[in-house]
């Protein structure tokens, strides 16, 4: 027994001092990586780019075209959009238009004037603010520790399918992001660590497992990862170039992370103006991190309050710009692409951790390009064809009455063609609850094919009785019916 407990010990001895070889022998080489190691217990908490003491107010942003830049997003008046609120969630909510504070009338003010008033170290510990509605409120100043990742440059190389059947889009992307890591930096500064400006060094698995990385909880909202056609921080096997980096530049040390490769992303459709119809593709981030004033919801720091952010910068706006430009689609036209926050609101959401429901609110971005579908194919191959048939069928109406079987023979050969043609479309949608524009319109097309089928048969019925009367009633059918088709088809396509 004495022995067994001797070679146990023993053999744990081997495998701690073999352990702490590989790490060792892992961040060779790497001065960072072995530095942040060796005071790896400064770093086990869940770490903040700042330590805030403000009002908790953020504005909304947005790209400026003209002066290629990003700004604060305001309405049509110049009043600032409220992004997100931390103190005050119920009378200000994102999208809520701030009119003035203290007094003073926000749309005067530059946005840089309007960032400085909801900035940390106010000079009153409350702020005075009317909202657009004419909500009069008053909110207090807290500290709270807020994360900004920023997403430094997406670069959206294709769009190769958009299967609307499915509602999956597939597109080619590279993008960054960055984490601002000012603790990390100190490290190295107290152990006098010689850093370069421009470096880059790839973080090493062992510094991974041991100090807190909160870019690791960015995802893209994606259906499916396919490992052979991405790559990123989800791949399980080992890849030849880093996900994540150590970056030092301009004095600050970051975090950099990299995302790319072919992406699948679920869409939701709308087709009720199906072939002219536009649609919004959205490719959602999520920062993976709560957004709360309530202590006790807060995991990754406890009892602190504190706000994540996924925030773009100029190169992301630039690469969806550049894809506008170069768009490769032929069934579809790129109208517009931008690039806008939006925050997650879940009432009833089950924290498996704190084992109850709660109230779950999360920063994310949306990168929206809107399409508009190249409507000609369907002119030609569909609409035009479709009219012509039932043209011919409308015209045996100019068939004298008293040949009814030549005009019920004509009209029943163009019915037959205009049911063949309705599978033309079929697979360039899913089968939907509802009817389309060009649903509604072929639709119409029975109905005034049938027309004529069903005067020949009145026709061969009541021809003896009195032809004067078929005659009479055949002609306004031709006359008014033909209008009242036209008239029909305008109000479906262009109401």
């Amino acid at each position: 027994m004495f022995k067994r407990l001797i070679l146990l010990t023993f053999s744990l001895i081997v495998l701690n001092f073999y352990s702490s070889n590989s790490i060792a022998n892992e961040c060779d080489g790497s001065p960072w990586n072995k530095t942040i190691l060796d005071n790896k217990d400064k770093h086990y908490e869940f770490s903040f780019l700042e330590e805030r003491n403000d009002s908790g107010i953020f504005f909304d942003f947005k790209w400026d075209k003209d002066l290629k830049k990003i700004i604060v997003r305001r309405d049509k008046d110049k009043y600032p959009i409220v992004r997100f609120s931390l103190f005050n969630k119920l009378d200000i909510k994102q999208g809520s238009v701030i009119k003035s504070v203290e007094g003073n009338d926000l749309s005067t003010l530059s946005d840089d004037k309007l960032n400085a008033i909801f900035l940390q170290n106010l000079n009153f510990g409350t702020l005075k603010l009317e909202l657009k509605n004419g909500n009069k409120i008053t909110v207090e100043a807290k500290p709270y520790k807020l994360n900004d990742f920023k997403l430094v440059n997406f670069q959206l190389n294709s769009i190769q399918n958009i299967d609307s059947k499915k509602g999956i889009i597939e597109i080619s992307f590279d993008s960054f992001f960055e984490n601002n890591r000012p603790d990390l930096l100190n490290t190295l500064i107290k152990n006098n660590f010689d850093y370069d400006e421009n470096n880059k060094e790839a973080l090493c698995e062992a510094v991974s497992e041991w100090i807190a990385l909160p870019i690791k909880a960015i995802e893209y909202n994606e259906f499916k990862y396919d490992e052979d056609v991405r790559k990123g921080l989800k791949n399980k096997t080992k890849l030849k170039d880093s996900v994540i980096d150590f970056s030092f530049n301009e004095g600050k040390f970051r975090v950099v992370r990299s995302e790319s490769g072919v992406g699948f992303f679920r869409q939701e459709f709308d087709f009720k103006k199906f072939p002219f119809d536009k649609q919004k593709l959205i490719i959602n981030i999520t920062s993976g991190i709560r957004s709360t004033s309530d202590t006790s919801l807060n995991k990754t720091a406890k009892d602190t309050m504190a706000v994540t952010f996924i925030t773009p910068e100029n190169g992301a706006f630039l690469g969806l710009d550049n894809f506008k430009e170069k768009n490769y689609l032929k069934e579809w036209k790129v109208l517009s692409v931008d690039i806008k926050s939006k925050e997650i609101i879940n009432e009833n959401y089950y924290d498996k951790d704190l084992k109850k429901n709660i109230t779950h609110n999360e920063n994310t971005i949306n990168l929206e390009i809107n399409i508009e579908r190249e409507y000609k194919h369907y002119i030609y191959k569909i609409i035009i064809p479709v009219f012509l048939i039932l043209c011919v069928a409308w015209f045996v109406l100019w068939i004298p009455t008293k040949h009814f079987e030549t005009r019920l023979t004509t009209s029943m050969v163009a019915l037959l063609s205009l049911i063949a043609y309705n599978f033309v479309f079929a697979d360039d949608i899913p089968k939907l609850q509802y009817l389309t524009s060009l649903d509604k319109y072929i639709l119409l097309s029975y109905v005034f094919c049938c027309i004529p089928t069903f005067m020949s048969i009145w026709c061969s019925r009541f021809i003896k009785i009195s032809q004067a009367k078929v005659t009479r009633v055949n002609r306004k059918i031709r006359t008014f019916g033909g209008l009242i088709y036209l008239v029909l088809s305008m109000q479906i396509f262009y109401s």
